[in-house]
């Protein structure tokens, strides 16, 4: 009767994995799937984020509970800016030799953070109407446009990286390159917000630098975060030795746990040195204390989900290990649906700041449902003919074009 039971328990498991199996886009051979669900979990949590911080009610926002949630909500920004670091270092690694032999890999990945760049500006454009962009904006809009945000930081902080590749032609000197250019990073905020950068480059460069004026994410000192992604992704690099030698990984990822909770004490003991060292000094904005804390925690999560990947393991197939595959998808077409302005006023100001806390949970519930289901989608879709995807593709971006100066 067991072995009955037994049997019939692992033919239900099989079409369970059968028919999820169908529904996804085949994995990369030694792809991570802790990474993915990581980038997921900070992509899907993302939306409650910016759902509750744009719709919920003030006197609310005033509440013990939506001041635990701000702090936690505070760690995916730089979860999400540091998974692609992460990514970066670990396909990097794979593809160093065609970056420097200048093949087309080179060329596709110079093409994929032209497109952060190209995404990222789309997304802050003031109406998605030409004339309107043309011939009614004005200078407060303009500067919302230039304002640099996640995907600005993590194509610049990259693009950076690639350059130092082609010039140092070592991927250990890139890395270490990477880790002054942290130090320094992290060092040096809160310095670099007294500069007024207005006065001394063009405002769509000034703006990569700090956030006197609109930028949400300049360089300094998010970039800090895509840079510590990279670091430990290099870690994992050599752990693996070449993939020969996958047992030094647990050690690693040991030593990066133990590392973590050095960073969080450290930020504490940091914290009144750097606040009586520097001229100006912004806790929340610029300290080193507060990068190292939420860094040293995002690192926590991080190793958490590989434990959790090696003890229970994580299926390709999971919604956030999809939506992690699909982020940008995601974080594209949620960011269009809350802020996009297409004729009339966005989604975020027409709800205003109305909600209680059941209503922002009952709305960022429905919005992530559907951006798991468009993330699945499109997954599914990725693993039928090539063809297909592209068609999709070119469809939605003649159509985005038609709409930007015909109109809807």
């Amino acid at each position: 009767m067991t072995a009955a039971v037994h049997e019939q328990v692992n033919e239900e498991s099989r079409a369970r994995r059968g028919i999820f199996h169908s529904m996804e886009s085949p994995v990369k051979p030694g792809r991570l799937q802790f990474i993915d669900a990581f980038r997921g979990w900070a992509v899907l949590v993302m939306i409650e984020t910016h759902i509750f911080n744009s719709m919920l009610r003030p006197d609310l926002k005033e509440t013990l509970t939506f001041k635990v949630l701000d702090f936690v909500n505070g760690l995916v920004a730089p979860a999400f800016l540091f998974a692609s670091g992460l990514t970066f270092a670990i396909a990097t690694h794979r593809k160093i030799g065609d970056y420097l032999a200048y093949r087309p890999a080179l060329w596709k990945q110079l093409s994929r953070l032209a497109l952060l760049f190209i995404i990222g500006y789309c997304l802050h454009i003031p109406r998605f109407e030409y004339h309107h962009l043309r011939y009614e904006t004005g200078t407060a809009a303009w500067l919302t446009f230039w304002q640099v945000d996640v995907l600005h930081c993590i194509g610049m902080t990259l693009l950076v990286l690639m350059v130092f590749i082609l010039l140092l032609r070592s991927e250990r000197k890139v890395y270490i390159a990477a880790a002054g250019i942290f130090i320094a990073v992290l060092f040096l905020t809160p310095l670099i917000w007294e500069v007024e950068f207005w006065k001394l480059f063009p405002i769509p460069v000034a703006e990569y630098f700090n956030g006197r004026h609109a930028s949400l994410f300049p360089l300094f000192p998010w970039s800090a975060f895509v840079l510590a992604g990279t670091l430990v992704g290099y870690a994992h690099v050599l752990a693996s030795a070449h993939g020969q030698d996958p047992s030094r990984i647990p050690a690693t990822m040991n030593r990066l746990s133990i590392f973590a909770l050095a960073l969080v004490a450290l930020s504490f003991i940091l914290h009144p040195i750097a606040s009586a060292v520097y001229p100006s000094y912004d806790y929340w904005k610029t300290s080193p204390s507060f990068v190292l804390l939420r860094l040293g925690l995002v690192v926590l999560l991080m190793t958490g989900g590989y434990y959790w990947e090696k003890w229970r393991g994580i299926s390709p197939a999971s919604v956030v290990t999809v939506s992690g595959r699909e982020s940008l998808l995601v974080y594209a077409v949620h960011l269009t649906i809350l802020y996009g302005n297409f004729k009339g006023p966005h989604l975020v100001d027409r709800v205003g700041h109305s909600l209680d806390f059941i209503q922002a949970l009952g709305l960022s519930m429905i919005l992530i449902a559907l951006m798991i289901m468009l993330a699945i989608l499109w997954n599914f879709i990725k693993s039928r003919q090539p063809w297909i995807r592209r068609s999709i593709e070119g469809s939605v971006v003649a159509g985005l074009v038609y709409v930007f100066f015909v109109g809807l």
